[in-house]
């Protein structure tokens, strides 16, 4: 890690993020490190190649974490970026260290329950499909636990450790017989692969199906006896059912049929059972138009229905785990920060444990309440943070970027404005670098996408919402969450139902012109760019409110909702938790709402963006926007990225797209002329 810092990844470091009634230590080197070496300017390819942690896994112990390291491959070297196990222990004393190799992408690190080994996901030398690895964490290297026949999606082990569940996309031997005779077509959208779930035993090198009745396996845990496991599955395929209309289960270990364990409707999230294996928290929805599965649900492991708990928290659940067989943790995303919290199951009582420091994205939960997080912060991107209930605090353990810390960056903090109806808002604002007071600069607005995403105070910046670039090159930076969005509750994120497009944006505009009256921007020099929903609300800046705006970038966004909801794969999840209509009942309302049928008289110089291989929002969106502003005359370009889906992983793509939007802005909105 040829870096000027580097050496100093050797010292342990414990930037600890408190609570606000506990004590904050830092540790001196950090604080003295980024003050003394802000001086260098962040650049285009710093993001690209930009490491990021993920999936953080606690030893049963408590003692170490493992966790992934996504590492982009060099600007030279074009393509994606492959993962990385690391290890570090959760104290901090020691750098981590890598596991895996690089050169091979390894994912999904799971501890043996004797805490000795690590099983992972990964394609190793001539691997044709994605296979499940064991490794003693101590030295040695990885064995193949055995070959699959074809790729595995996600595997637990069983808590005596004998076992291992797994789900693969595996298709029947009927089916491989009918597409082996030329009879493979699909008959009313039922196509695609089921996952079906087995379980491998150790000691007998043998693998047997579990679920046999034809159902597409989403998600499984074990019970702490190992005699059963939770099973979350869909009867189709398709993203779309999957999405909408899974359902939780159980299945013995021993085999036998899916006994349904409790009646929901709508999106359902993540599950884990007591300790005594007697109840199971889930996530789910309200119902079937609630556009998150944030609210924490219990019910009984023998069945019945299920209590939701936190259904009137303005908060969005996104993770759970139980600390006793009386006690739920979750992890929940809550206006702009995330919070971790304690939940008493006979009560209902919510009590929140640490509401300040990292923006924690993932959750491990350990022995006598240790704790471990991907987190991120206003100063970094996501590293490993570790701590525990009882302290009520989380310290940064790991440093992926130390270039990072010679970057300059923009200011940032939390802004609120009311809305026009008087609804309190909220967003992430990031001033420029250098800025100066009494100054009115232009603005750059990065809607989230969704609509039921959120902006959160922490890192904002990737390659598809280049943030701190635009603050580099002197814009203010506003990320609203506009009503629709996660981290406020039910009410409030689905509060843009059969208004799509409405007070939603004006929302948006509202925050606008609060920075306005502020003195913080100019209003005549104003861009909005995002992704999907984002893209969307920048098609609208673009057409319907153009006399407010610029230049828009607009990328893999909706432009028209009637041909969108006739050709994209979530038909029902858009009409159901997002419309709350189907277009095909009233298309006038939802015609009225698409960018396309505003293009009359635009004026403003749109940057449009796809993935050539995006099957959400499908690349006619793009191209109808595209030719109809063409055809009008307005500064208009096209790019289209081979192989990319619903947003950019290539990282000579992600170069080209950021410098390209950059320089789209600099051109059409921070300029002082016109």
């Amino acid at each position: 890690m040829p870096n000027k810092l580097a050496p100093l990844l050797a010292a342990t470091l414990l930037c600890a993020c408190a609570h606000a009634d506990t004590s904050t230590s830092t540790i001196s080197w950090v604080v003295e490190a980024e003050a003394a070496a802000r001086s260098e300017a962040l650049t285009a390819e710093d993001i690209v190649l930009m490491k990021q942690v993920a999936d953080v896994e606690l030893s049963p112990d408590g003692k170490l974490i493992a966790h992934v390291l996504r590492v982009p491959s060099p600007l030279d070297e074009p393509g994606r970026a492959h993962s990385q196990i690391w290890l570090v222990d959760a104290a901090g004393k020691h750098p981590p260290r890598r596991l895996t190799a690089e050169g091979h992408s390894s994912s999904s690190p799971r501890w043996s329950p004797d805490g000795r080994r690590i099983a992972f996901l990964g394609k190793r030398g001539k691997d044709a499909y994605t296979q499940i690895y064991v490794m003693p964490i101590d030295g040695g290297e990885p064995e193949l636990l055995f070959e699959a026949t074809s790729s595995i999606r996600r595997f637990e082990w069983s808590p005596d450790g004998k076992h291992v569940a797994y789900a693969i996309a595996r298709e029947t031997a009927a089916d491989k017989k009918e597409r082996e005779a030329g009879r493979d077509w699909v008959v009313d959208e039922a196509g695609g692969t089921k996952t079906r779930l087995f379980v491998y035993t150790l000691a007998t090198e043998e693998s047997r199906e579990l679920v046999t009745s034809g159902e597409n396996v989403l998600d499984f845990e074990w019970s702490p006896k190992g005699d059963r496991l939770a099973v979350r599955a869909s009867e189709r395929a398709t993203i779309d059912h999957a999405m909408m209309y899974s359902s939780l289960y159980t299945v013995a270990a021993a085999g036998g049929g899916l006994e349904p364990l409790t009646k929901t409707a709508g999106k359902l999230g993540h599950m884990a059972w007591s300790p005594n294996g007697e109840q199971l928290a889930f996530l789910g929805a309200a119902d079937i138009h609630d556009s998150t599965a944030g609210i924490v649900h219990v019910v009984a492991a023998a069945g019945g229905e299920a209590r939701a708990l936190t259904a009137e928290l303005e908060a969005t659940g996104t993770f759970v785990d139980w600390t006793d067989d009386n006690t739920v943790v979750f992890l929940a995303s809550q206006g702009t920060k995330t919070t971790i919290n304690t939940l008493a199951v006979a009560s209902g009582a919510v009590k929140t444990v640490i509401d300040s420091g990292p923006i924690c994205h993932d959750l491990s939960l350990g022995s006598r309440g240790a704790l471990a997080c991907a987190g991120d912060t206003s100063q970094h991107p996501r590293e490993v943070f570790s701590g525990a209930l009882e302290t009520r605090r989380l310290a940064r353990v790991t440093v992926a970027n130390p270039s990072l810390l010679t970057r300059t960056l923009g200011a940032q903090e939390v802004v609120s404005w009311k809305a026009e109806d008087g609804l309190e808002l909220e967003g992430v604002l990031i001033k420029p670098v250098g800025y100066e007071a009494g100054t009115r600069y232009p603005l750059a607005v990065l809607p989230h996408g969704g609509p039921e995403g959120i902006s959160l105070n922490g890192w904002t910046t990737r390659a598809t919402y280049p943030a701190q670039l635009f603050a580099t090159r002197g814009y203010v930076v506003f990320m609203p969450n506009y009503r629709g969005s996660a981290g406020r509750g039910t009410e409030f994120a689905t509060a843009d139902h059969q208004d799509l497009g409405g007070k939603e944006f004006g929302d948006v505009l509202a925050g606008i012109d609060h920075l306005v009256a502020q003195g913080l921007v100019d209003p005549e020099r104003v861009g909005m760019g995002g992704w999907s929903y984002g893209g969307y609300f920048s098609a609208l800046a673009a057409t319907t409110y153009s006399e407010r705006f610029r230049a828009a970038m607009i990328a893999a966004a909706i432009t028209n909702w009637i041909s969108f909801t006739g050709t994209t794969e979530i038909e029902h999840e858009n009409s159901l938790v997002h419309w709350k209509l189907w277009p095909w009942d009233d298309m006038e309302l939802p015609w009225e709402r698409s960018p396309l049928a505003h293009i009359e008289g635009s004026q403003t110089a749109s940057l449009i963006v796809h993935g050539l291989a995006d099957t959400r929002v499908p690349t006619g969106q793009s191209l109808e926007l595209y030719r109809g502003l063409r055809h009008l005359g307005v500064d208009t370009q096209l790019v289209m990225y081979p192989r990319e889906g619903h947003g950019i992983g290539e990282n000579v793509h992600s170069l080209d797209f950021v410098n390209r939007w950059l320089d789209w802005f600099d051109e059409h909105v921070k300029s002082e002329g016109d």
